[in-house]
Formats: C-alpha cells, structure tokens, sequence
C-alpha cells in the first residue's frame, strides 16, 4: 500500500479559528486570538508513544487566549515573533477558586521570542499580548497522556 504521510505543515496552509469566549473583567481588553491546528497523532496502543496535538496561536496586539485547564494532557509552548517582553503567561492553581482561574494567585511570566514554557497536567494557564503594536504567534504542542493496555 501506499499513503502519503504528512510530515510537514506549512504556516500559511494552517487556517486560524477564532478561541471561544469567556466574560472579562472590566478594562481588560476584547481582542481574542486564532488559534490553528497542524497535527492530531493519535496515542498507538502498541508502543509506549503519546499522542499530540500541534498547531499555532497568534495573538493580535492586546488579544488575550481566555484561561483554560489542560485536564490530564501537558502543553508545551515557543513563543514565536513577538515584541520583546510582551507576552505574559499565567498559570493558576486549580486547587484555588474551585478549578476557576484565579488571578490574584496565578504565577506570571513575561516572555520574548524564542523562550518556552509548559503546562503540567492539571493546571489552569491564560496568554495576554501586552503590545499595542505587534501580533505575537505561539507555537504549541499537546500530548496526549499513554494508557497501558492494563489500563484500557
């Protein structure tokens, strides 16, 4: 048999969705971002390999990726073009606030091209370009947690 077997996902192929919306607090701004999926590699039963998911972000100046849980999977990011020491990451105990973001407790993280950051299983993060001027573009993976067949 022969299939084609995509290794390679081009930027300007990817088509941005707009990230769903939550309310925000007063003064915070209304620009939302578009978040575009490359890859989705199943987690294989037969090997010890997790699944990911891979994809882009881009946040236009003051746009604002809403707080999310990560559930059971991580989330590793790259900050991409960006200005210097824009991008700020949140991440919130779930433990707090009853799973809710918190952002009085949350740890905070300004970051600048080429820096990195990950969300461990269980936790709860939000992004916020802080640029007026300049789009900012994140590439991010999530892996997907391996069951052992014990555990199916």
């Amino acid at each position: 048999l022969f299939f084609v077997l995509e290794i390679c996902a081009f930027t300007e192929d990817l088509k941005g969705h707009e990230l769903p919306a939550t309310k925000r607090e007063k003064g915070e701004s209304k620009v939302f971002g578009l978040a575009a999926q490359a890859f989705n590699v199943a987690t294989d039963p037969s090997t010890c390999l997790p699944g990911y998911i891979t994809g882009n972000l881009v946040l236009p100046p003051r746009g604002i990726k809403d707080a999310e849980g990560v559930g059971i999977c991580a989330q590793a990011f790259t900050v991409g073009d960006c200005q210097p020491n824009s991008v700020e990451i949140a991440i919130a105990d779930p433990e707090v606030n009853g799973g809710k973001f918190e952002p009085n407790s949350a740890q905070r993280r300004l970051l600048t091209k080429g820096e990195m950051f990950h969300v461990p299983p269980g936790n709860i993060y939000r992004i916020e370009n802080h640029s007026r001027k300049v789009a900012c573009t994140l590439y991010w993976t999530i892996i997907k947690p391996f069951k052992r067949r014990s555990e199916e």
